[in-house]
């Protein structure tokens, strides 16, 4: 059991590095992305921030023009002015708008647009120049064939409320291409593109961006100054991440995508080969267990398993040997024993028989030949004057004599061994006063027991109890059922023991040697064959009875035999 927790231990030890790491390569491109898109997310608040400026210096450039003294009159110093004068008037504010290009790197082009007379001073000598303020009709930022303008008007203060109060229009143009050098701003690696969107129109960006992002954008971003907004675009070519900020002032829309894969493919290889490397070990690991299995763990488990046969009693179990195995001699080891433990069983049983066989011939050869000569000289005696006493004496004596004779297995009835009590105990009492009893139920005779184990008990109540006591005449026996044994009762009037006395008996037949001399021998006999037989729990126990006499007590427990479950 414990070498099979070890394996599970070790499959899911294997099992949870994989999980470990599926989690890890999980959270580490998650971190990487986020971190990416923190990265990214700075920048485009960083380049949002430069675009807040650039927008403020144009937009501060057609408030100071539109508001300057020598624009607000020049329309009305032209009535006062020759043409000399006025031309002279209008190179000065030709001079003062260039004056700010010089100061700006984003402005592109400054001009000014009187709707009267349709004058037009601009840095740029461009005849096309003056189209787009032509069509202005209110202040703000204006997208131009992809040109950024910002477009005052005067009266400044109030707005007119139709474009044919406007007087003149303030225009300043930004550089597309220092817009451009913004959007470099918002790039965060080589990987990273970005473009503006006015009106969710492409407004200026690199030729290189991607339309199907452009296209995506249109579709996905949302107007909110406050923060950079994230999406997720996903294609083909690879996984996107779009972040987009929204320019309330101008209407647009800073967009910036970064190609994932580019930044995840090397970590996810490493975490592939990482991974590959793990699942090898874990096969590897597998095998290792199943060779483990085959070649040790079964064969440990076989070996106790062919153990707990020998336990239990099979000793022809073998253990099949296969060439090459660790555990050959093991196993040879294991059969060697099992077949030296057989041989000694089998050695042990024949030795068993043949000394049961001994003793049961030692007890037939114990007969007291007193005994017969009583008998028969009872016989002589009474044959004149009691015929029918002699017949009884006879018929008792012939069944007695032909069952000790004829005694040749190892086992016999209840009622057959009690039945040979009965004779002896009749030819007694035919010879003594003597009153006996036999108390049998019917359901117990048929049990099997060892034969002559109750008439030595019986014969020594008679010669060692009522014999040597005056008036003792009594002798009963009772047989009782025990929980899967049985409990034979043999007591007697004669003369009792004391305690010290049955406490030295018990000490002479539970001795391994028998007792020296004649006398205790049949005790020991009988108390040696019934626990060789039936076990520790089987005996003789002795006690005194309430007539003063000795009892004997048989215990045979059948449920063990020979020290092993029957």
């Amino acid at each position: 059991m414990n070498m099979k927790r070890f394996i599970y231990f070790f499959v899911f030890f294997l099992v949870l590095t994989l999980v470990l790491f599926y989690v890890m390569e999980t959270l580490s491109g998650r971190t990487l992305k986020q971190s990416l898109v923190h990265a990214s997310k700075n920048q485009v608040v960083y380049a949002n921030s430069m675009l807040d400026g650039v927008l403020s210096e144009a937009q501060m450039y057609a408030i100071q023009y539109t508001t300057d003294s020598s624009v607000r009159y020049f329309e009305k110093q032209k009535e006062v002015l020759g043409v000399y004068d006025s031309q002279m008037k209008k190179n000065e504010i030709g001079n003062m708008i260039k004056n700010t290009l010089v100061s700006s790197q984003s402005v592109d082009l400054v001009g000014i647009y009187w709707k009267s007379d349709e004058t037009f001073i601009s840095t740029n000598s461009s005849k096309t120049a003056v189209v787009p303020f032509k069509e202005v009709t209110r202040r703000g930022w204006k997208n131009v064939n992809g040109s950024l303008y910002f477009f005052s008007v005067y009266p400044y203060i109030k707005e007119p409320s139709s474009p044919s109060n406007i007087q003149y229009i303030v225009g300043v143009k930004l550089k597309t291409d220092y817009l451009k050098g913004l959007l470099d701003k918002a790039l965060n690696s080589e990987n990273t593109n970005a473009f503006f969107l006015l009106n969710k129109s492409f407004l200026v960006g690199d030729r290189n961006v991607d339309p199907n992002i452009v296209k995506a954008s249109t579709t996905m971003i949302e107007p909110d100054p406050k923060q950079v907004m994230e999406y997720e675009f996903h294609e083909a070519d690879g996984d996107f991440v779009i972040l987009s900020q929204y320019i309330d002032s101008i209407d647009t829309y800073l967009v910036t995508y970064t190609r994932l894969n580019d930044f995840l493919n090397p970590l996810n290889r490493n975490h592939r080969v990482f991974f590959i490397s793990i699942l090898v070990v874990l096969i590897i690991g597998l095998l290792v267990i199943a060779m483990f299995y085959r070649n040790f763990y079964r064969n440990v488990y076989l070996l106790l398993k062919r153990f707990h046969q020998v336990e239990q009693g099979d000793y022809s179990t073998r253990i099949k040997v296969h060439s090459g195995n660790e555990f050959d001699n093991l196993f040879q080891s294991f059969n060697h024993m099992v077949e030296q433990i057989q041989a000694l069983f089998v050695s042990l049983k024949t030795e068993t028989d043949l000394r049961q066989n001994a003793e049961l011939k030692q007890l037939q050869a114990q007969i007291n030949p007193h005994f017969l000569y009583n008998s028969l000289f009872f016989i002589m005696s009474m044959a004149k004057t009691s015929p029918d006493a002699v017949m009884r004496m006879s018929k008792h004596l012939a069944e007695y004599y032909r069952y000790m004779t004829n005694i040749n297995s190892r086992e016999v009835t209840l009622a057959s061994e009690l039945k040979l009590a009965d004779h002896y105990l009749a030819i007694m009492a035919l010879c003594k006063q003597i009153d006996y009893r036999i108390t049998l139920p019917l359901e117990l005779g048929s049990r099997r027991m060892m034969p002559l184990m109750v008439q030595p008990i019986v014969e020594n109540a008679i010669q060692h109890g009522i014999e040597g006591h005056q008036g003792a005449h009594r002798v009963f026996v009772e047989v009782e059922d025990m929980n899967g044994g049985l409990r034979i009762v043999i007591s007697n009037d004669g003369k009792g023991l004391s305690p010290e006395e049955i406490a030295q008996l018990m000490e002479r037949i539970e001795n391994e040697e028998p007792p020296e001399g004649t006398k205790g021998i049949g005790l020991w006999n009988i108390n040696r064959r019934v626990k060789n037989s039936y076990g520790e729990r089987s005996g003789l126990h002795f006690m005194t009875n309430e007539w003063g006499g000795l009892t004997v007590c048989l215990l045979i427990d059948f449920q063990l035999k020979g020290g092993e479950l029957a």
